[in-house]
């Protein structure tokens, strides 16, 4: 297989799955962080090779798409490769899919490489020398902004544990999508899933700072439920990230 393209298989676990026995969707984009790490470190670009570099790996947007959620015990093959450089931002796609060959998930992601000196984003050809790029998109989102809550049908108040942060020290990315979701209405958890997930990542979270999930339901939206986010720092209002979720 071409060294650009890397292929993992994962065993849902019980603790990976939520109450009517289905994976998890944090567990889905834990996943796919895992394989691309792994990949990045086999192309010697790895967060561990950044940091030497007094560099590392951050997170900008993400859009994924569920197919369908598998059960506890079901072999998953995550496929996952580089698919462009722009400027400042890497791009990175996923397929999923189930012991069969059949669909689970397809995902599409855009990194940056931030300097840990000024914390400013470093121009993805100047930290990646490497040929870094497979002309193919799982999704095809040209990752437009994302619209803001205009109100607060329902919040939902957290504290950052020593549990939520990662190698970089701050709060994991899949963290901000589960504070997201908490704050979907209980009669739409019940029944439903995610489907549809576009995040984007605006700042960062620390250990023991206070958070809020803010959300807001998209009226007129039929069978499903769409919803807008914002994660916000509870002290300053600062935006820390904004989804929009599908349901159904």
């Amino acid at each position: 297989m071409n060294g650009l393209v890397y292929q993992r298989e994962y065993t849902v676990h019980s603790y990976e799955t939520d109450a009517r026995g289905f994976v998890k969707a944090s567990a889905l984009l834990n996943y796919l962080q895992d394989s691309a790490g792994e990949h990045a470190g086999r192309l010697g670009v790895g967060v561990l090779d950044l940091f030497k570099r007094n560099m590392t790996w951050v997170l900008s947007r993400y859009h994924i798409v569920v197919h369908r959620y598998p059960v506890r015990g079901s072999r998953l093959e995550v496929t996952t490769w580089p698919s462009g450089k722009h400027g400042y931002f890497a791009l990175r796609d996923f397929e999923v899919s189930d012991g069969g060959g059949d669909p689970v998930l397809s995902a599409t992601s855009s990194w940056m490489v931030i300097s840990l000196d000024k914390k400013q984003p470093v121009k993805i050809d100047e930290a990646i020398a490497i040929p870094y790029a497979v002309d193919e998109r799982a999704l095809a989102d040209p990752f437009d902004s994302l619209a803001v809550p205009a109100a607060r049908d329902a919040e939902v108040g957290f504290r950052v544990e020593s549990g939520h942060i990662d190698w970089n020290r701050h709060v994991n990315n899949a963290v901000y999508v589960q504070w997201a979701l908490e704050a979907v209405p209980p009669d739409v958890l019940q029944r439903s899933r995610p489907v549809d997930l576009e995040v984007s990542y605006r700042a960062e979270a620390f250990y023991g700072d206070k958070v809020v999930s803010v959300l807001q339901r998209v009226p007129g939206e039929d069978p499903g439920a769409v919803f807008l986010h914002q994660i916000l720092n509870a002290a300053t209002g600062a935006e820390l990230t904004r989804l929009k979720t599908r349901w159904k």
